[in-house]
């Protein structure tokens, strides 16, 4: 799939001429291509390809599939990135267009659902026409016009939709359950159906918004994540505990009553895509007047307590701002997990809430919370000497906070100072991402 990439996005820069090769490829990809002074046009190709991996191949295939509105170059480039997604197996596909029998656009037209996701005639038919020869027509006669003459399954053999990506495939579904398409009891049966037969391979249509008080879904991965939504992000604490008090308890609203400048609070919506970074310096530059990411940036290190914590924290943005951009997820440092008011010491016969901050937490798409824990000797030890008991009480909280929904990786100080510190970061990061489909 890789060499077919290649091959097709090869053909793509060798169909412009030298003027448009230095010019296109930059504006739609960022992908500066080498002057064309002494270099023949495949020579400037394959200075440009030869060294980007599959995945770089892939995402530039995209790009130029979105500008040029090619499918099949699109399809090719979700291929490469799935690759090491779990499989939706043609059983599983066979049954979803089994549940849907003869009708997969509902209210709207097949062909309405269908043809933003799969080529349905030539360019030639497009412009010559077909003579009622070319699938599309095909699709309008039986499955529009005479309804029951093909059933889903028969469609999806026709479009490919066995074979195909599957972003592709979900996409579509997606479709199929639109409010458009579908709605009240009709939308909520075909759900309900629909994710009993995609969850055996661990995918689900989840509600994740409305358009006019019908529910919109979205084809993803089933991940349990942690159920509620985050109202109030305390964090980047870097001095005493502050005090904090309801405004109006029954909307949740916060107050600092003391203490206000050793924290920040986030509390605006966060929605089923996370917490990014950049909503973060937006939100920062409306608090702050006239600051800016760097000052932000600045802000959160001061909350940072050792040299691991640092590394870990400035290796991140290194690595990802530029190559994310806007989906760069937040990494927001000292967060407070569990939250003691300050009089909590003074009451008699009450046990503290344990781990009380967390070192860094990243709020990702499909409600998943990351939590990364940075481990010196006072996560093992007592007054210098080691101790079960405290690393008990620190089990034992990752544990509660896995059975919650949330995931927690913990580094050891040592790994992320001295040589090699970086690489490990990048590489637990490259994973992670990965799990979670974080690409730009």
């Amino acid at each position: 799939m890789a060499d077919d990439l290649y091959g097709l996005l090869s053909g793509i820069l060798h169909g412009m001429s030298h003027a448009q090769m230095s010019q296109e490829p930059e504006r739609v990809a960022g992908l500066v291509v080498p002057a064309p002074e002494g270099y023949s046009k495949r020579q400037r190709i394959e200075a440009v390809l030869e060294n980007l991996t599959q995945e770089d191949l892939a995402r530039l295939a995209l790009k130029f599939a979105a500008v040029r509105r090619d499918i099949s170059l699109d399809e090719a480039g979700r291929k490469v990135l799935e690759t090491s997604d779990p499989p939706l197996t043609q059983i599983t596909r066979r049954d979803v267009a089994r549940i849907l029998g003869d009708d997969l656009a509902g209210e709207r037209s097949t062909i309405e659902v269908v043809e933003g996701y799969f080529p349905l005639s030539s360019p030639l038919d497009d412009f010559l026409g077909s003579g009622g020869k070319s699938l599309r027509d095909q699709i309008t006669q039986h499955m529009d016009r005479n309804p029951g003459d093909w059933s889903v399954e028969h469609l999806f053999g026709e479009i490919g939709a066995f074979d195909c990506s599957r972003a592709r495939f979900g996409a579509l579904l997606e479709q199929a359950v639109h409010p458009l398409s579908r709605s009240g009891d009709d939308q909520t049966k075909a759900v309900a159906a629909l994710n009993a037969v995609l969850a055996r391979d661990g995918y689900e249509l989840a509600q994740e918004g409305e358009i006019s008080g019908h529910p919109l879904f979205r084809f993803r991965s089933l991940a349990r994540g942690v159920s509620g939504r985050p109202k109030n992000l305390i964090f980047a604490s870097r001095g005493p505990k502050p005090e904090i008090g309801f405004a109006d308890a029954i909307n949740n609203d916060i107050v600092i009553l003391s203490g206000e400048e050793s924290c920040l609070v986030y509390d605006r919506p966060i929605g089923a895509s996370g917490l990014l970074w950049s909503e973060l310096v937006s939100w920062w530059g409306e608090v702050t007047p006239g600051a800016d990411a760097a000052k932000l940036g600045a802000r959160l290190q001061e909350s940072l307590a050792s040299d691991a914590e640092r590394k870990l924290f400035a290796t991140y943005f290194k690595a990802y701002r530029s190559t994310l951009g806007e989906v760069l997820p937040a990494l927001l440092p000292q967060v407070y997990l569990h939250y003691d008011p300050a009089v909590a010491k003074s009451l008699r016969r009450r046990l503290p809430l344990p781990r009380q901050r967390m070192d860094f937490l990243m709020l990702l798409p499909g409600r998943q919370r990351i939590v990364i824990e940075v481990d010196g000797k006072h996560h093992f030890s007592k007054d210098d000497l080691p101790s079960l008991k405290v690393y008990a009480e620190m089990v034992s909280a990752d544990r509660e906070l896995r059975l919650a929904g949330y995931e927690v990786y913990r580094f050891g100080a040592n790994e992320l100072v001295g040589d090699g510190a970086e690489a490990r970061i990048t590489d637990f990061f490259d994973k992670l991402f990965g799990q979670h489909r974080i690409r730009k």
